[in-house]
Parts: C-alpha cells; sequence; structure tokens
C-alpha cells in the first residue's frame, strides 16, 4: 500500500537517519571510530526497514515473529539453519575469539608501521583527498600502492570492530552471526566477489534485499538492480562520511563516496556483460589466484582515494589508534 512508502520514507527512515546525529552531537562524542559503529546503526537499520517494505526480508527470518525480532534486532546476519537460528556453541565462540585476536595484532602491526608515515609512505604529487589527479597520476604505482595500504588497514579494521561486536550478539542472543569481512583484499576473484561476497556482507546483503531486488522486479532488469545498489551504497557512504566527519573544517563533501561506488558499479556491470567470452575463461584457468585478486583489486586502485581520502584528512585512523597496542620502533 501507498501508506507504507509514504510512512517509512516520510518518517520512519528520517527519523532512523537523525537519531544518530543526534546522540553524536548531545553526548559530545568525538572519537571518529565510535562515531563509526553508531551511524552504522542507521545503515543496517534502514536497509532492514526498506526490505520490510518492499516484501524482501529473507524468508528464514519471517518464518515467526521470534525469527523477525531476532533478525531486526541484531546489527549482523544471524546464522540460521533452515527456518532455525544456530545456536552458538563454545566451539564457535573460541574460534570467533581467535579471528579477533588476530586481528588485533595484524592491525596493530599495519597502524604501527603506517602511523610513522602519516599513513602516506609513498610520496604523491597531490593530497590522497585531493579530485586534481590526472590520468597519470591515477594511474601511478605511489598512488595505487598508498591508496591500497590505507584500504587494506580499513579493511582490517572493519574486520576486527565487526568480529568484537559480533561476539557480543553470539554471547548475548546465544546464536552464531555470520562472518562480515573475508579478507576481501587478497582473496577477491572478481570485483562482484569483492563487493558481494567479501568486503562487508552485512551491508551488501540489506543493499541486495533492500535496492537491489526491488529495483530488478520493478524495472525487470539486473543492470538496473546493480545500478540501484550501488547508487544507495554510496548515498549511505556520503552519510557515513558526514557523521564521522561533520565537523571536520578539512573535510569537503563533493560526492566523492557517490563517484567512487559509481565507478565499481560500472566494473561489476562490465564483469556481467563480458564474463562469458572466451578470453576471460582463459585468464581464470592459466593466472593464479593471486594474479587474479592483483588485477581485480587493481580495477579500483586508482579511483580508491575517493572512498579512503577523507579517513586520512579527517584523522579517523588516529582515533582508531588508541584502541590498538602500537608498536613505538624508529627502525619501523
Amino acid at each position: 500500500p501507498t501508506s507504507i512508502f509514504l510512512i517509512g520514507f516520510g518518517v520512519v527512515i528520517p527519523f532512523v537517519a537523525l537519531e544518530p546525529l543526534y546522540l553524536i552531537n548531545v553526548l559530545d562524542i568525538r572519537n571518529k571510530g565510535l562515531r563509526m559503529m553508531i551511524v552504522g546503526l542507521f545503515v543496517q537499520t534502514s536497509l532492514r526497514i526498506l526490505q520490510a517494505m518492499y516484501g524482501f526480508t529473507p524468508i528464514p527470518r519471517t518464518a515467526s515473529l521470534k525469527n523477525f525480532m531476532i533478525y531486526f534486532s541484531c546489527l549482523f546476519d544471524i546464522s540460521f539453519d533452515g527456518q532455525m537460528p544456530v545456536r552458538a556453541k563454545s566451539q564457535y565462540i573460541r574460534k570467533q575469539l581467535a579471528k579477533l585476536v588476530r586481528d588485533y595484532f595484524l592491525l596493530s602491526i599495519i597502524i604501527s608501521f603506517l602511523s610513522k608515515r602519516d599513513y602516506i609512505v609513498f610520496e604523491t604529487e597531490f593530497e590522497s583527498h585531493s579530485l586534481e589527479h590526472g590520468l597519470k597520476d591515477l594511474l601511478s604505482w605511489r598512488h595505487m600502492a598508498n591508496n591500497f595500504l590505507i584500504a587494506y588497514c580499513l579493511s582490517t579494521g572493519l574486520s576486527q570492530s565487526t568480529l568484537g561486536v559480533s561476539l557480543i550478539y553470539n554471547l548475548v542472543y546465544g546464536f552464531e552471526t555470520d562472518e562480515v569481512v573475508l579478507n576481501p583484499m587478497l582473496k577477491s576473484s572478481s570485483p562482484s566477489d569483492f563487493w558481494g561476497r567479501r568486503w562487508n556482507n552485512s551491508v551488501h546483503k540489506g543493499l541486495k534485499n533492500g535496492c537491489y531486488k526491488p529495483a530488478r522486479s520493478y524495472f525487470k532488469s539486473r543492470l538496473t538492480g546493480v545500478i540501484a545498489a550501488f547508487l544507495a551504497s554510496g548515498l549511505i557512504h556520503e552519510y557515513v562520511n558526514f557523521g564521522i566527519f561533520f565537523d571536520e573544517p578539512d573535510v569537503r563533501f563533493r560526492w566523492k563516496q557517490l563517484l567512487f561506488f559509481a565507478w565499481n558499479g560500472m566494473l561489476i556491470a562490465m564483469e556481467y556483460t563480458f564474463r562469458r567470452l572466451p578470453i576471460f575463461h582463459w585468464l581464470s584457468r592459466r593466472l593464479s589466484p593471486h594474479v587474479v585478486t592483483f588485477l581485480v583489486i587493481s580495477s579500483a586502485l586508482p579511483v580508491a582515494h575517493l572512498f579512503v581520502g577523507d579517513y586520512l584528512i579527517g584523522g579517523y585512523f588516529k582515533d582508531i589508534e588508541m584502541a590498538e597496542f602500537i608498536i613505538s620502533c624508529d627502525k619501523l
């Protein structure tokens, strides 16, 4: 019914969007890592609302009121076996703790190395957050290497934080949760694998059920669904950046996130269009997985500064250093 969309888009989603910004302001939260967690609540909640409005909430989650309440109240995806959520046994908890410790030490090493260099290892002509790069600058190996290191740091931090919060849900709810980040920077086999199965599975599933499926169903076009999902992703990340950096005078909002996700949406559209060509089948059989991952990541690295630049200039990594074990060594 029309009233559902009027209430959803006119009242509920705007309220959910404003609530995190209000909390950050009222509680005077300045740490940008904490700000990201708070605005992340809006992202997940709004996508769950869209799923419910359009009727694409995953079926096991709607099998009972209990399942729906568990699913909707959990920031991450509860694992289901058929119609029932999977119980989190002690072996699962120990495994998740081991992954959390792994990410903690890995991120500590990465930050210890990068913080000594103000997170810019290789000198380039333009600053990381700039929009003045020419084609030669975008394809510079120094520029791409800087983008890779920052993206890898951001990916590892996302993995660490989501594992930590997931453990709280595992212990409180007593159920397993799906892992959110699966080593996208080192194991992706295609652009769709990177964004659809590795970078942030929780947001991906929300975008798939809340944006992609409704657009594909309405327009009868897979490509239109992809465009809708990446457009929504770009707008969501613009909101996230605003929530984190709204009081940072050095951060200018110039729709960089939207541009970045438009580029990646185009890459996936090209993948869907050309992946059946014989040359790609030949390459997938001949090249090692590491080379394939390198090529996949390289397709986005030239413009990755649009995604990570504000995190550098806005001091995000400096703030999360407080939660990590920093190795102080002049030889690093």
